[in-house]
């Protein structure tokens, strides 16, 4: 019987330790059902359109769901305005683009440009943005309205977003765009910054500039916003008091795994339980 014995005791320890090892996968599966995705909105993925930019008037308030994000206006429509154009007929694209800014928007041009405003050329070297986002302000081409408005941004994932940077383009200064975060927990806070923040602060970085290298500032500028909430956001609102475009958001969300089932672990721990029990009914009846 000792030896009866003794494999009830493996049996036990096996049942024992396989219990715990089932509890602690379950745990660890548990805890990373979920993993930390970072999400860049450049709006020039094609999410379920014909073409871009849109033309006819189609909403945009959707298009992104699939990435937790949903949009709306405050005055017209969302479209698309393809900011990589030649400025004017008479205008010069460096990047060889040849397709004219519609709307008589030549401000919202990106890449290495220049054409005449007035008696002044205006000579632009800003990053290419593609597709960017604006208000459409009539029935015609994509042309950002001039009367400005509000832009939402809602996360509809459950918890939320941690939101990280926006990037804007056509703006005279920093501290022109009015930015209003709801959170989770359901509070709210408002955020504008200084005139000066192209210069003194680090949140606000102007990535454009003139021909000769120095800052360009009005038209045809771009600047990346950076926030650092510890809290994560439900709703951005924008308030833009005219003409203006959003070239990106960037932001993190969790999204969930593909993760496989706790029910095999069980298989094993019950079938190693199984083979143990055997091994100690065989040994009795031998002795």
């Amino acid at each position: 019987m000792k030896i009866s014995k003794s494999l009830s005791m493996i049996a036990t320890g096996v049942l024992f330790c396989g219990t715990l090892n089932v509890i602690n996968i379950g745990s660890a599966r548990a805890a990373s059902m979920y993993r930390n995705v970072d999400v860049t909105i450049d709006f020039d993925e094609q999410v379920g359109v014909a073409s871009n930019p849109l033309t006819g008037g189609p909403k945009l308030d959707k298009l992104w769901s699939k990435y937790g994000l949903e949009m709306d206006s405050s005055k017209k429509e969302l479209w698309l305005y393809d900011s990589n154009c030649k400025p004017t007929a008479s205008g010069v694209s460096k990047n060889g683009f040849t397709n004219v800014c519609t709307g008589g928007d030549e401000d919202l041009a990106t890449g290495k440009g220049k054409y005449k405003k007035g008696n002044k050329w205006i000579k632009y070297k800003t990053p290419e943005q593609g597709k960017v986002l604006i208000i459409q302000e009539n029935n015609g081409a994509p042309d950002d309205l001039a009367g400005g408005g509000i832009i939402s941004f809602d996360f509809t994932d459950n918890q939320g977003v941690f939101f990280d940077h926006i990037g804007l383009l056509d703006f005279d200064d920093p501290g022109v765009p009015q930015f209003s975060f709801t959170f989770l927990d359901g509070t709210t806070e408002t955020l504008q910054f200084d005139k000066q923040a192209d210069k003194n602060d680090p949140d606000v970085t102007l990535l454009s500039e003139k021909w000769n290298g120095n800052d360009l500032k009005g038209d045809n500028s771009l600047r990346d916003y950076k926030f650092d909430f510890s809290k994560r956001v439900k709703k951005l609102d924008i308030s833009l008091p005219g003409s203006g475009a959003v070239s990106y958001l960037k932001y993190q969300r969790k999204e969930k795994r593909k993760i496989p089932e706790p029910t095999s672990g069980l298989g094993l721990l019950f079938g190693t339980i199984g083979t143990a029990t055997a091994l100690k009914r065989k040994k009795e009846e031998v002795l």
